[in-house]
């Protein structure tokens, strides 16, 4: 792990196209064999989508109504997969379902074969079968009124496009808060992104339609979010608390945006003022936060687990 954390340290904020895959085959050897007693159901279908599939770690203790956690992967609209490998992003079902937790991993369909909203769309029909299926047996009597939702990346700003729906006129009006949400995890996500990026342009482009500041962002998350109706439940913190994560070696944009969301949460939030629970993962960057889950190194996946339980004591 020592000499992993001295390359990260090393590459401070450099993150470009590619650097992926070194991060990934760094992390993998590090991350602890899924336990044998931790059950998985793979490739469970969410949607008519091809890419519509998700996976159940199901913790193993017979207890009911256990804390459920939904994890979306990042990728840029444009890529990543639940199996990214055989090793990632198991490595996040297999940890928090160790520690009694029910772990969604799902997929998400990618640009260029998704248009805005139709990764929000996803997530709500993943929270939809969560609400109608997770109960089962099978899956290990998770509770639906216990789900946390955590997005990695891109992975978050479609969740933030799913709970910040009411931000947007002309989408399908639906209460925000069901199936219900006991909180919400964003880590590293774009609130806000700069279409000064070729790879920005070409993906907002495809997504929204145009990387035009006036087209996308009132429907991106930060717009969407500034748009809410003031009575909307999502404002509330004691009804959705959350959870803002980066990291110490964040790449510039995404860091931008995670302060762009800070001060407008904290406009809006009530209790009035109301901050986020905010928290810089020392030591990490954009990718090695999520792939430390499941190592030796719980300076992520710690202060994640208690978020997670906290909030979820909250729906007793």
């Amino acid at each position: 792990m020592e000499a992993v954390c001295k390359e990260i340290a090393k590459e401070t904020i450099k993150f470009g196209p590619g650097d992926e895959e070194k991060w990934r085959l760094l992390f993998e050897p590090l991350i602890t064999t899924g336990p044998a007693n931790i059950t998985v159901h793979r490739d469970q279908r969410y949607g008519p989508a091809s890419r519509n599939l998700l996976d159940v770690f199901v913790p193993p203790f017979p207890d009911p109504h256990k804390p459920v956690l939904l994890y979306i992967h990042g990728g840029g609209f444009t890529s990543g997969d639940k199996a990214w490998s055989p090793i990632v992003y198991s490595n996040v079902g297999f940890h928090f379902a160790s520690r009694g937790i029910v772990t969604v991993v799902a997929n998400h369909q990618l640009v260029p074969d998704v248009v805005y909203p139709g990764g929000a769309e996803d997530i709500q029909l993943i929270r939809e079968w969560i609400y109608s299926d997770i109960a089962d047996e099978k899956f290990g009597r998770g509770s639906p009124e216990k789900v946390v939702l955590f997005g990695h990346s891109s992975g978050g700003a479609h969740i933030a496009m799913n709970l910040y729906a009411a931000g947007d006129p002309e989408r399908p009006q639906r209460q925000a808060l069901h199936p219900p949400v006991a909180g919400v995890i964003y880590l590293d996500c774009p609130f806000w992104m700069d279409t000064r990026k070729p790879g920005r342009q070409f993906s907002l482009g495809a997504y929204f339609g145009s990387f035009a500041d006036e087209v996308w962002y009132p429907k991106g998350p930060l717009g969407l979010f500034e748009r809410l109706p003031d009575h909307s439940p999502v404002l509330d913190s004691r009804k959705l608390p959350v959870f803002l994560g980066t990291v110490e070696w964040e790449v510039p944009e995404t860091s931008e945006a995670t302060m762009r969301f800070f001060n407008a949460y904290r406009k809006r939030s009530r209790p009035e003022g109301t901050l986020p629970l905010m928290r810089v993962f020392p030591g990490h960057n954009h990718l090695s936060c999520v792939l430390s889950v499941g190592t030796e190194d719980g300076s992520v996946s710690g202060p994640l687990e208690e978020f997670v339980l906290n909030c979820c004591r909250g729906e007793e």
